[in-house]
């Protein structure tokens, strides 16, 4: 007989272990399906795997499902407390429609993904959905503060002092640890930075410190100025012989070339090429991260990195860094203000380079 009531069952394939199963012994049950919405952005996806561990000591027999954008699926796709992964397309949308779950967790506010939360069957819905006006609203009470939080600046640039991932599990009750990133990286997605090492005869016995130059899609405001970044360099070779690492995106090209030559030979491009998870693997071989509120600092907390963060524009409290780094702030009357353009980035340009490197010397 088959068994669809097992966490391997697919339906329109064999499953993992290719076995029928009236033969398998590899039956596993479960009691519990959970469906997650969170699909944007890159960052925010990776920062919500804490609630995994969580809902696993809720729910120690739970189905999880994770629905989000196709861009973050290499984020997901290897985490062991993930039992099936929709990536947002209408043709993997549509089972949902069908679908019943015991447990609903939706956490983007996007208009679109709020009304779908609101179409999906569950018995018990947490965070944000969609009412009748067209206007986001609550599942549960519990959920009120991370609403407000997108209503009132007050309280999130000046009052708010839990981190991201506090407000998360306060919104889908479910209890607090502290838990890690969940984030697996695998061996073939290290394959080209230790080839990178090799190939260079990079000393181990030298700190390596990844210099996460970009400032993101999205903001702006987040961009530290080049010239600090050839100081920086500049000072953590002289005064630290580091081998000094420039990580980037397409996005960095140019600013990472002009870098490099300019530092004289005192840096290591790693490229712009790499993929998500091949410039993850980069990141894996830092001793320390120096980077701005973007993706690069996300997935340098996932691999329990030393991190030297730079904030401007957006609130530095809601960032946990798990005792592992530090964050730098000036706090300028005009931020926190999630502004993506300005005509004077004081947040940033007023950070400088000997501020940031006092505060990586303690850590390497």
């Amino acid at each position: 007989m088959l068994r669809n009531d097992c966490r391997y069952f697919r339906g329109d394939k064999p499953c993992r272990f290719k076995i029928v199963c009236d033969d398998c012994s590899h039956f596993a049950s479960f009691s519990h399906k959970i469906l997650i919405v969170k699909c944007r952005a890159q960052g925010d996806v990776l920062r919500t795997t804490p609630l995994l561990p969580a809902l696993k000591r809720k729910y120690p027999q739970a189905f999880i499902s994770w629905l989000v954008d196709e861009e973050s699926m290499e984020l997901l796709q290897n985490n062991p407390d993930i039992d099936r992964l929709y990536p947002l397309r209408l043709e993997d949308i549509m089972p949902l429609t069908v679908e019943k779950f015991d447990t609903l967790i939706s956490l983007d506010k996007e208009p679109a993904l709020a009304s779908l939360a609101t179409k999906i069957s569950a018995s018990q819905k947490f965070g944000f959905g969609m009412n009748e006006f067209g206007n986001l609203m609550i599942f549960n009470p519990a959920a009120e503060y991370a609403f407000r939080l997108g209503v009132d600046d007050e309280l999130k640039f000046r009052r708010n002092q839990k981190t991201y991932q506090e407000i998360i599990h306060e919104a889908a009750e479910v209890e607090y640890r502290n838990d890690d990133y969940v984030f697996a990286l695998a061996d073939k997605d290290k394959k080209k930075a230790k080839e990178f090492f090799r190939k260079h005869r990079i000393l181990s016995r030298k700190p390596a410190i990844g210099l996460n130059t970009g400032a993101g899609t999205k903001f702006e405001t987040k961009q530290w100025p080049a010239e600090y970044f050839l100081k920086l360099i500049q000072l953590l070779e002289a005064k630290l012989k580091a081998n000094v690492f420039l990580l980037g995106g397409q996005k960095e090209r140019e600013l990472n070339s002009d870098l490099e030559r300019r530092a004289g030979g005192r840096v290591f491009n790693t490229g712009n090429d790499n993929s998500l998870l091949e410039f993850a693997g980069f990141l894996s071989l830092m001793d320390l991260v120096v980077t701005s509120d973007t993706l690069g600092m996300h997935l340098g907390i996932a691999l329990k990195k030393k991190v030297v963060v730079l904030f401007g524009p957006t609130c530095p409290q809601e960032i946990e860094l798990y005792g592992r780094g530090t964050k730098i702030f000036q706090g300028i009357p005009c931020s926190p203000c999630y502004k993506q353009t300005c005509p004077d980035p004081r947040c940033m340009r007023e950070i400088s380079p000997r501020r940031v490197f006092n505060k990586i010397r303690p850590l390497v």
